[in-house]
């Protein structure tokens, strides 16, 4: 009798670790990649469009050798620690996978330095740029300590601290780059100021994580690269699938490629929201392995849709006025790429955010690589055929069906581990979605835009009031409440929001 319990503390204790981590990783994204916004924007009114090209170009190359140096390390990393928390060895656990990573990560710099020349003349088609690519490449050891150094943090519940490195980095990036710029370096002393950024923050994380590492490692390489090989090669197909999506839109007008993009970068907002939520809930499955993963699986979906489905829904509405006051309004066809675009978070309330993370708390990464071919597989003819058609929003379209196609096998594949979805909460979150949906947007075509995103708060009240009436029951507001009381400075908003919902729920039961 007294195991139910445990099982509910403990899943209780997940679930909220899951929202906390969500929330300091999302935060962390958010100021990142306004620093880096920054950065880029001083960047390109000192350097001017010449120097600014040309620093671009030359630090090209980095993300390549990051990407190749990462064999699946920091999940690998992430699930780990996250299982041996109470583990006397975890240390060397963490202390090995941190060897590996820079083993690694120190071989692909050199051999950037090696193929600088080659870089430089044969596909930046600019020798002169050699000496800067080599310089940027000397960046990956310290770009890999960091993400692994946030990993373990990670793996250890410390997601506040772990979200601190990305935002060191930016802002280490801005006040060197800039500085060394203004004083006369141009290009060399942006690309500096890049190095100084990925240096600092390694340096950071090492520091971070210095009390949670040994001088003794210990591990199994052959079960590292058993877990990470396939996380990497389904990284290496996104990549080349990825790169298949640029040459179809090649065969597109410059106006028409132009308006996808900035509906493409204004929909990568959703996906810094989704995406620290995914990277969260591994941690989050890894200790609940053995109390009830699969209805922890059940919890991370609906909680993920109550977030998400409502975004995704604000943007689709407002798609236009989105697109104007941030682009202007040349870009015409960018309201319906970016509503298109949108539909892919929907499909976070059949658990697209939640699949791959409760694979690979299980080790059944080669499940994750199933699910990632079949996709390319699927989209690679479908995009062919409905881009012909279409044009992009054939494209769009494919990588929507794609995605279903995808998330159907993946339901059945976590079927074999007795884990599943609530369809009937599922549609519930979409129908207190879609219902303010409809009285905004009949309201929206009497107001012009952008002037009609005055109504985005009242969407979001509605969304918020009808919530209790149709989604939540009284356990879901208990836990919601025991999420809020983590989340730092939003506590107090979270509170105000969730005490407003309790009176609403309160109003039904009478």
């Amino acid at each position: 009798m007294r195991e139910v319990p445990l099982m509910e503390e403990k899943l209780r204790e997940a679930a909220t670790e899951a929202a906390k981590g969500s929330f300091f990783l999302i935060s962390g994204n958010i100021m990142s990649a306004a620093i880096l916004a920054l950065n880029s924007m001083i960047l390109a009114r000192l350097l001017g469009p010449a120097s600014y090209g040309l620093y671009s170009l030359s630090i090209s190359l980095l993300p390549l050798l990051v990407g190749f140096s990462d064999i699946g390390i920091t999940s690998f990393l992430i699930r780990t620690i996250a299982l041996m928390r109470n583990d006397e060895k975890v240390k060397e656990y963490a202390s090995f996978g941190l060897i590996v990573a820079l083993s690694i990560s120190i071989s692909l710099s050199i051999i950037g330095i090696l193929i600088s020349d080659l870089y430089s003349s044969y596909i930046l088609r600019r020798p002169d740029l050699c000496i800067y690519v080599k310089l940027s490449a000397l960046a990956v050891p310290f770009a890999i300590v960091a993400n692994s150094a946030a990993s373990i943090l990670l793996g250890l519940g410390m997601a506040k601290r772990s979200s601190t490195i990305p935002v060191l980095q930016s802002v280490s990036k801005l006040i060197i780059s800039t500085s060394l710029v203004i004083a006369g370096f141009s290009v060399l002393g942006a690309i500096s100021g890049h190095l100084i950024g990925y240096s600092a923050a390694g340096v950071f994380g090492l520091l971070l994580i210095r009390r949670y590492v040994s001088r003794r490692a210990s591990g199994s390489l052959s079960s590292l690269l058993g877990y990470g090989i396939p996380i990497y090669l389904s990284s290496i197909i996104a990549i080349l699938a990825n790169q298949y999506s640029v040459m179809l839109l090649s065969s597109s007008s410059d106006f028409e490629i132009g308006n996808y993009y900035a509906a493409l970068s204004l929909s990568s907002a959703l996906g810094m929201i989704s995406s620290p939520i995914a990277t969260s809930l591994l941690p989050a499955f890894s200790t609940v392995l053995n109390e009830g993963v699969e209805r922890m699986f059940k919890l991370s979906v609906k909680y993920s849709s109550i977030l998400m489905v409502p975004l995704a829904t604000s943007v689709m509405i407002f798609s236009p006025d989105i697109v104007r006051i941030l682009f202007g309004g040349r870009y015409s066809l960018s309201p319906l790429y970016l509503s298109m675009l949108s539909i892919n978070y929907f499909l976070v309330s059949f658990g697209s955010l939640s699949i791959n993370p409760f694979l690979s708390s299980l080790g059944k990464t080669w499940k994750i690589l199933i699910l990632t071919v079949s996709n390319v597989l699927f989209f690679i003819p479908s995009s062919s055929i409905l881009m012909r058609i279409f044009g992009i929003a054939g494209l769009i379209a494919a990588q929507i069906l794609s995605g279903v196609f995808s998330l159907s096998l993946g339901l059945l594949i976590i079927r074999s581990f007795n884990a599943s979805i609530d369809l009937r909460g599922s549609a519930s979150i979409y129908i207190s979605s879609l219902i303010p949906a409809v009285p905004i947007s009949i309201i929206g075509i009497f107001i012009p835009s952008p002037i009609r995103i005055i109504l985005l708060p009242i969407y979001l009240l509605l969304y918020v009031s009808l919530l209790p009436l149709i989604s939540l029951k009284e356990g879901d507001l208990d836990l919601l409440k025991e999420m809020a009381s983590r989340m730092g400075i939003l506590k107090g908003v979270a509170d105000l929001i969730l005490s407003y919902e309790e009176r609403i729920m309160g109003m039904r039961r009478r």
